[in-house]
């Protein structure tokens, strides 16, 4: 059952969205315009947000969900590409009660938020980005979107023994931060074929981005329709979305500030989340 049992720091809620109930958290004030926390591909909210969440300011209010397809949301029989995530996001926020958000997107959710923030820039107060998607196209994720879309069945097979554990520990430049509980997990998920599904669709929906650069242009060009502030954060060490995207970030929002983590890969909420959290407080301040 969705949200059966919140985490410590947590207080669970009832979101739903394109029919689908949705693994829903709030943390820190019960009231107020909320801040919501959009987490990656093949993660969760806990996983993404445990140790960042409580370093923030508890005067706000912060409200994250898994993503559908992924966590303890429901896992759909959908298309799972950029339109899909921008008309749950469309009902989230409608659901919230408050006519701006903060965005806060990590990796696909930071895609997902910035393809919001430009579709939605009324909406939007402020919007943060740590190693969004979107931005950068490498060689491996196009790899994997061509299998997505042309050979599914092999995308579909279960991982081997061990390559759950390894696709984490290359996503952070320390695997000694990576907690237990969250690699069996992460197994646990890889073992759905729901999710391995979903995971598949959202790589086939990428590919005509990766392969095309009027696609990434014209969909640049949405993102900058957002003109509000913007924060970008990313790992020096990140083997995953290269920090060289971060150039791209800053031409398509001149206006950004950035924020490079020198220890971190791809995940510096889990590997540094405290340098992440003070610019993030004063980032967010009201």
């Amino acid at each position: 059952m969705v949200n059966a049992d919140a985490p410590p720091g947590w207080r669970p809620r009832s979101l739903r969205a394109q029919g689908l109930r949705l693994a829903a958290f709030e943390a820190g004030a019960t009231a107020g315009p909320p801040v919501l926390l959009l987490h990656g591909l093949g993660h969760w909210t806990q996983a993404a947000w445990d140790r960042l969440v409580v370093r923030l300011d508890p005067a706000l209010r912060y409200v994250a969900f898994d993503l559908p397809g992924s966590g303890a949301s429901e896992k759909a029989d959908a298309r799972y590409d950029p339109a899909f995530f921008r008309d749950v996001l469309d009902e989230v926020v409608a659901q919230l009660g408050a006519p701006q958000i903060a965005l806060v997107g990590h990796s696909l959710g930071g895609q997902v938020a910035a393809d919001y923030a430009g579709t939605h820039p009324e909406r939007v107060d402020r919007l943060a980005l740590v190693a969004p998607a979107g931005f950068a196209h490498p060689r491996r994720h196009v790899a994997l979107a061509l299998v997505a879309r042309l050979a599914r069945p092999l995308f579909l097979r279960r991982p081997r023994t061990g390559q759950v554990a390894a696709t984490l520990r290359g996503s952070v430049l320390d695997p000694s931060v990576l907690d237990a509980a969250v690699i069996a997990r992460a197994h646990a998920l890889a073992d759905e074929r729901a999710f391995r599904e979903a995971f598949a669709r959202v790589y086939a929906a990428g590919l005509p981005a990766l392969v095309s650069a009027n696609r990434r242009r014209a969909t640049h060009a949405v993102y900058a329709r957002y003109r509000g502030p913007v924060l970008c954060a990313w790992g020096r060490a990140d083997r995953y979305l290269p920090i060289a995207a971060l150039a791209v970030v800053q031409r398509v929002y001149p206006q950004a500030s950035t924020l490079v983590l020198e220890h971190s890969g791809h995940l510096p909420m889990v590997e540094e989340p405290e340098p992440l959290a003070a610019v993030l407080r004063a980032f967010l301040a009201p």
